[in-house]
């Protein structure tokens, strides 16, 4: 909820303060939620005055006093779209050294997240893809009054084969308002707030880049002469895959020290950034050694986390956890026997109950300890990778 919470206050702030003041309707004119999610979709247009603008969210800079309903309105898919980022950001990392924590989670330029990592990078593109993933989503629901399908590209050639046509998810819409929410937390002009901007950006182009083009045939008896084609989400765990993989391969912004005190500076911050594809990460900072306890950053230290070791469903990153959070910073694996109840020889009473009984089983478990090191044996060196 914290990262619904400022930006509605914040417009809304400033609408009070410039009420009497003239300024005119743009894109939007808001006409309420729905009260049933999937009835009365609208394809391709939002109405504005008895006019309809084009499926394309490209026009969609609208001052944000005439739509503070539009900001209540939404602000329920931002909060989910906000709470899916959290629960991906802790899935991709459950087993690296840093795993997600909640003092990670809050988007602010320069107090919640007073690094400028790759870390920090991710926590800022993985909130934004979900934000707009989440609103996007809910448009071709017909969550929304003001918006449906992307029918901007219907009947146009899109390839050998092939048409635009169907119901194309409309990222346009929830890329357009997932600015109006997401950017709207950096107020600074410095290379932090330049670097979460740019972040925020990769996050949306991620859900842009991991689309999937679904089609339909059309011919005679079943045959394939013609295609229909829409673009359509993927599940939100590809986009938090891509992102992961961007992760590893995030690049370091070196700038002067004292860089955006001035218009100069600044200007120099945005030329630097402005070269950098807006679909990869960056960050300004190293990362701090997340093997270790370090209170003044808050950082826990791998110690006392659990690992995997065994396990068929296992894939190649969660087998090596052990190793990674464990034995790479200078911890012993310890081994732990315990026991589990769970549900299990369910049954269908008629009528109507399900009974089950309750299984005990015996599991072992793995988690990384202090061990006393031998004489003269090597110890877990700072500054390792995360």
């Amino acid at each position: 909820m914290l990262l619904v919470k400022p930006p509605v206050f914040i417009f809304l702030f400033t609408c009070i303060l410039r009420i009497g003041h003239t300024w005119s309707v743009n894109n939007f004119l808001m006409t309420g939620p729905k009260k049933a999610g999937r009835v009365g979709r609208k394809r391709g247009a939002w109405p504005l005055q008895g006019k309809c603008l084009p499926s394309s969210a490209e026009r969609l800079n609208f001052d944000p006093c005439v739509s503070t309903q539009a900001y209540l309105i939404y602000s329920s898919s931002v909060a989910a779209g906000a709470q899916s980022g959290i629960e991906e950001c802790k899935y991709q990392f459950a087993w690296d050294r840093w795993n997600c924590p909640e003092r990670a989670l809050q988007l602010s330029s320069h107090s919640g997240l007073r690094s400028a990592n790759r870390e920090t990078a991710f926590v800022h593109a993985i909130s934004s893809a979900g934000v707009m993933y989440t609103l996007t989503r809910n448009c071709s629901l017909g969550d929304f009054d003001n918006c449906g399908c992307d029918d901007s590209r219907n009947g146009q050639l899109g390839g050998q084969g092939w048409l635009w046509g169907g119901c194309s998810d409309n990222v346009g819409f929830g890329e357009a308002i997932s600015k109006q929410f997401v950017d709207a937390l950096e107020t600074g002009q410095d290379a932090r707030a330049a670097m979460n901007l740019h972040n925020n950006e990769a996050g949306r182009k991620a859900v842009k880049g991991t689309m999937k083009r679904t089609c339909k045939c059309h011919g005679v008896s079943g045959s394939c002469t013609t295609q229909t084609c829409w673009l359509q989400l993927p599940e939100f765990r590809e986009v938090g895959a891509h992102l992961k993989e961007k992760y590893h391969a995030a690049l370091k912004v070196d700038l002067l020290q004292g860089a955006g005190n001035s218009a100069a500076g600044r200007g120099a911050i945005a030329d630097t950034f402005r070269s950098i594809s807006t679909r990869e990460l960056v960050h300004l900072e190293d990362s701090p050694d997340y093997c270790l306890e370090n209170k003044t950053l808050g950082l826990l230290g791998t110690e006392g986390r659990e690992c995997l070791r065994r396990g068929r469903a296992l894939g190649r990153w969660e087998r090596r956890s052990c190793r990674r959070l464990c034995g790479d910073c200078g911890l012993a694996v310890e081994e732990r026997r315990a026991e589990t109840v769970s549900s299990c020889n369910c049954k269908f009473h008629w009528c109507c109950a399900v009974r089950c009984e309750q299984c005990r089983r015996r599991v072992t478990k793995y988690f990384c300890s202090r061990a006393e090191r031998p004489r003269g044996g090597a110890a877990h060196k700072p500054g390792r990778k995360p």
